[in-house]
């Protein structure tokens, strides 16, 4: 899907339910319900619009199928493992739904399978980032940023915490810079590193 504001054209316009109901003469409440074919008219894909009016809300009720994408995912994700590929693009359509727990209990467990595969189960996950910092993974100061997601995490997933929007994509800032630094530049590094020719050693003076 496009990633900014497009025009679209109406394809076709259903009807849905629509009735009413009076509670005495002088009171009548009524809803309605209305489905909009629309495409895109810069990437041509085509999403249902779903309209619900009711007399009783200020505002009418509008979802789409697909929903909006909330956040595209990287293009670098599909280098990942595929276990973590698939939880990351769970966490994306859960966003996509305007999920605000799912996401950090998913960044959570993202977190937890890297330091599972890195390195190995250690019991706590202060013992495994601990591990991972020790083994060179991350950094001193990475280390304290994936401490705060592991605990925003927890507090969804025990507490019911539901995240402000801002906190929700702070989260996934750092799970994805931490997955990319981890899995892919990491290895680039070590390959431009080892293509890289060494420095002349110096010629002594005379």
């Amino acid at each position: 899907m496009c990633r900014g504001k497009t025009d679209h054209r109406l394809l076709k316009t259903a009807q849905g339910n629509t009735g009413s109901e009076s509670y005495d003469e002088n009171y009548t409440i009524w809803w309605e319900t209305s489905f909009d074919v629309l495409q895109c008219c810069g990437c041509r894909e085509v999403v249902l619009r779903r309209t619900y009016m009711f007399s009783e809300y200020e505002e009418a009720e509008v979802r789409f199928f697909p929903p909006r994408v909330s956040r595209h995912s990287p293009e670098w994700a599909n280098e990942l493992p595929w276990e973590l590929k698939s939880v990351l693009d769970e966490i994306y359509r859960s966003l996509d739904a305007n999920n605000r727990r799912l996401p950090m209990m998913g960044a959570r467990t993202l977190v937890d399978m890297m330091i599972v595969e890195k390195v190995g189960d250690l019991g706590t996950f202060a013992m495994g980032l601990k591990a991972l910092e020790e083994s060179g993974f991350v950094s001193a100061k990475n280390r304290e940023v994936l401490e705060a997601v592991l605990d925003a995490g927890s507090a969804a997933a025990h507490r019911g915490h539901a995240a402000k929007k801002e906190n929700v994509n702070s989260t996934m800032d750092i799970v994805e810079n931490m997955l990319q630094a981890v899995y892919l530049l990491n290895d680039a590094a070590q390959k431009l590193k080892e293509c890289t020719p060494p420095r002349p050693a110096r010629k002594p003076k005379a």
